[in-house]
């Protein structure tokens, strides 16, 4: 199962991801679910550090050659455009993490919480 965790701040602000596991849904490869959150996963990352000032901090492990660990914090002290951009960036991606989600609960869970 891949867990896609997003950390907001006390003003409901995303700052943040980590996104593990293996979806398990079929064989490497021809997992639909896993290829589906690794291009989310990887077309945030892409955007954010495009279009921030400041890039975020991303730190990528493999596990095993089928389960991924993918972590990215947004800087501190954003200016208001770069922090428009952030949030846009990775509430279109909770958004499409939650449709993959939608159609296989069993394969992904999102969830937020609050960054301590």
């Amino acid at each position: 199962m891949i867990r896609a965790t997003f950390f907001e701040n006390s003003s409901g602000e995303l700052q943040g991801f980590i996104v593990e596991g293996h979806a398990g849904y079929a064989p490497a490869g021809e997992d639909i679910v896993c290829a589906g959150v690794s291009a989310l996963v990887q077309t945030a990352v892409a955007g954010l550090k495009h279009f921030l000032t400041v890039a975020p901090l991303v730190e990528n492990r493999t596990k095993s050659e089928s389960s991924v660990f993918v972590k990215l914090k947004l800087p501190d002290h954003l200016s208001e455009e770069d922090t428009r951009n952030a949030q846009v960036l990775l509430k279109t991606m909770e958004l499409g993490m939650q449709g993959i989600s939608g159609g296989y609960g069993e394969y992904l869970v999102v969830r937020r919480c609050r960054d301590v």
